[in-house]
């Protein structure tokens, strides 16, 4: 059971070591801000690894815009378009953001 136990905690370890990261995907042109102030995959069809990080970084983010609009009385888009305003300043050079009419460029 300990040996189980054992290889069941390196595995897990191994999988989450693997794991890519927002900067990692960011970096290798994988995703890229979204014009609505959301995370969005550049490929067609990405892989199950970058899907369940733009699932998991997007849901982070309506949870915290939806506090921010509570808060001050706006509404969940008026949020996340001034959002977008702000991911754009602090992309980064050789990363992808979506402008307002929807076409990808890279800064």
């Amino acid at each position: 059971m300990k040996r189980r136990l054992t290889y069941l905690a390196i595995l897990l370890f191994c999988t989450s070591a693997f794991a890519i990261d927002l900067q990692q995907a960011k970096a290798q042109g994988l995703v890229g801000e979204a014009n609505n102030g959301y995370l969005a995959a550049l490929a067609p069809s990405p892989s199950a690894e970058v899907r369940q990080l733009i699932q998991t970084v997007n849901s982070e983010r309506k949870e915290s815009y939806q506090r921010i609009a509570v808060s001050n009385g706006l509404t969940l888009t008026e949020v996340s378009r001034l959002a977008y305003k702000k991911a754009i300043e602090k992309t980064e050079s050789g990363h992808f953001y979506q402008s307002p009419s929807g076409l990808w460029v890279k800064k």
